[in-house]
């Protein structure tokens, strides 16, 4: 791959929907606190990218505007 190009993972409605299921199932069983703990943060962490990826899409597609 090029220098210029960048790795990009699109994350989808899905993404997150399958982990905060496996999350809240988690939490819900008797799964140890390290697993529920992991899941979550799984869980923030795709939220978090979904939402900077949504971020960057705006930026590329609205005009700058200079002061």
């Amino acid at each position: 791959m090029s220098p210029d190009r960048e790795l990009r993972i699109d994350i989808t409605n899905d993404d997150i929907r399958l982990a905060k299921v496996a999350w809240l199932t988690s939490w819900e069983s008797d799964a140890p606190n390290d697993r529920v703990s992991d899941l979550y943060e799984d869980y923030a962490a795709l939220v978090s990218a979904q939402a900077q990826q949504i971020a960057d899409g705006v930026r590329r597609t609205r005009p700058r505007l200079v002061e």
